[in-house]
């Protein structure tokens, strides 16, 4: 192949790949490290094309469609931090092979590496193609080199002029399944449940069903809400609850809050969230926060920032997650937290747990002073809550196995505004309103049920929708009674087998 871009190679993802020499037969996977941090080591005219690989399921199929339709390319480097376990699944398949997969729980077949690592290779690519790639690329790994610049001796010493082993393979796409969006707020949705598990998959629940479905700058499409809110109460950071089917083990947590909770950067990242809250402003904003609200209990000045104005304002990949606000509130220590930009489904469990971490080392450092003082809710605002394309069809499947598990039955949500006792009195609906406490906050009373109800609304005092709607339904029961000349109870079906016509 003479001229790659004259035939409109690559065919995915080209606005996130560097392109050099169409001509040369070298390619390039920077894996998590920034592929610009790469390139300004390397001579332009040596490699045709250099890219990221993030994640084992979802970037190798697009990297070996790219190879394959452009089978001009011999070499494949890889090269950079392995954060997710994609260099080491590249690695395996050229070592071990791969074999097909019939996923039955989700109803899906696919190529599966043996590796390890968790990967999928979509099955619409043909498995002599992918034994071409395995036999054919000269696949050279330098995960352990921390000095690019001597990739380039290394590739100086590659062969460029060697026969491509096919002629381009072009490979049918996946078929995705139809998600419908239903009509809803466009903006600020709030998601409340004991444990991150549990709060995700409501999360994933509610972008498949309400997101707005758009196109992004990476080529591919979403489901997004702006400014979704979770609200997560008891997560224990002393026994994280992490069920099996959740897509974050404690190896990988283990992995990551370190990225979070420390200052530490690896070698080729341009920062982590730690590295910008503990010392890339010249100064330790975790520690900055605990000396405030140790200074002063209710402070509203115990913030940390992470945006650089004068670097992110024109970067490409700016951090994602932008602001931490803690803040003790009757003795309960809550942190909320802005992300920018939050893919629902790879990143937020992990950053839900490592903020959740964040909250708790804070905590900690306060209680020798407050012992009174106990962990509060983690806040996250999701300005961006999107689910991407190629994480649709899983996301179902993740909510349709397990949301019933995860999640408390509505009649078992507590409503944070109150209980309602309702009785009849006089030929009138009498309502009592309690707090959690059983501290009396008011009464309604009335003949019928729809102007209580409004009364009720406009007072703001049911804040759960299932309660609502169980208010509901008592009220007018409570109106049926009083109409029908029969007992009203709360909770129980309206007996009117004896009433003559």
């Amino acid at each position: 192949m003479s001229d790659i871009r004259k035939n409109k190679w690559p065919l995915y993802k080209d606005a996130m790949l560097i392109l050099g020499n169409p001509k040369s037969q070298v390619g390039i996977c920077t894996l998590w490290t920034k592929r610009e941090l790469v390139a300004e080591k390397l001579d332009r005219n040596k490699y045709a094309v250099i890219g990221n690989l993030y994640s084992a399921r979802k970037g190798i199929s697009f990297l070996f469609r790219n190879l394959l339709a452009n089978p001009n390319l011999r070499h494949l480097i890889i090269l950079g931090l392995d954060n997710s376990g994609s260099g080491q699944a590249l690695c395996d398949f050229f070592k071990y092979g791969f074999v097909k997969y019939e996923d039955r729980k989700n109803n899906s077949t696919y190529w599966k590496i043996l590796s390890d690592v968790d990967n999928k290779i979509d099955y619409e690519i043909d498995e002599s193609a992918l034994n071409l790639l395995k036999n054919k690329i000269n696949f050279i790994d330098l995960r352990k080199e921390n000095d690019f610049s001597k990739v380039q001796d290394i590739i100086d010493d590659l062969k460029q002029d060697l026969k491509p082993y096919t002629q381009p393979l072009i490979f049918p796409e996946p078929a995705k399944n139809d998600i419908n969006t239903f009509p809803s707020e466009p903006t600020v949705h709030v998601i409340r449940g004991a444990k991150i598990s549990e709060v995700w998959v409501k999360i994933l629940d509610e972008i498949l069903r309400f997101g707005v479905t758009d196109k992004t700058s990476y080529q591919n499409n979403q489901k997004e809400i702006i400014d979704l809110t979770s609200i997560i109460t008891d997560e224990d950071p002393e026994n994280l609850h992490i069920p099996e089917w959740f897509p974050n083990d404690r190896e990988h947590l283990r992995n990551y809050l370190p990225t979070i909770l420390t200052a530490k950067c690896p070698s080729g990242a341009s920062y982590t969230y730690g590295s910008r809250m503990r010392s890339y402003f010249g100064v330790d904003q975790v520690q900055r926060a605990v000396d405030e609200l140790l200074n002063e209990k209710f402070s509203r000045r115990a913030v940390i920032n992470l945006l650089d104005p004068k670097v992110d304002c024109n970067s490409k990949n700016p951090p994602c997650l932008n602001h931490c606000w803690f803040r003790v509130q009757n003795n309960r220590l809550h942190l909320i937290s802005t992300i920018r930009s939050n893919d629902m489904f790879e990143a937020w469990p992990e950053n839900a747990f490592g903020l959740r971490m964040l909250q708790f080392l804070v905590y900690k450092s306060i209680i020798g002073k407050y012992s009174e003082v106990m962990l509060g809710n983690l806040v996250i605002h999701s300005q961006s809550a999107h689910i991407y394309d190629d994480s649709w069809d899983e996301a179902r499947n993740i909510v349709n196995n397990h949301y019933i598990e995860s999640v408390k039955h509505p009649r078992n949500e507590i409503d944070l505004r109150g209980n309602f006792l309702i009785k009849t009195d006089d030929g009138e609906i009498f309502i009592e309103h309690y707090s959690q406490d059983e501290s009396l906050l008011g009464t309604y009373r009335g003949e019928k049920a729809m102007p209580i109800y409004l009364k009720m609304s406009r007072d703001g005092a049911i804040s759960n929708i299932n309660h609502a709607i169980y208010i509901g339904t008592e009220l007018q029961k409570a109106e049926i009674a009083i109409k029908l000349g029969i007992k009203y109870e709360q909770d129980k079906d309206l007996s009117i087998g004896n009433i003559s016509n």
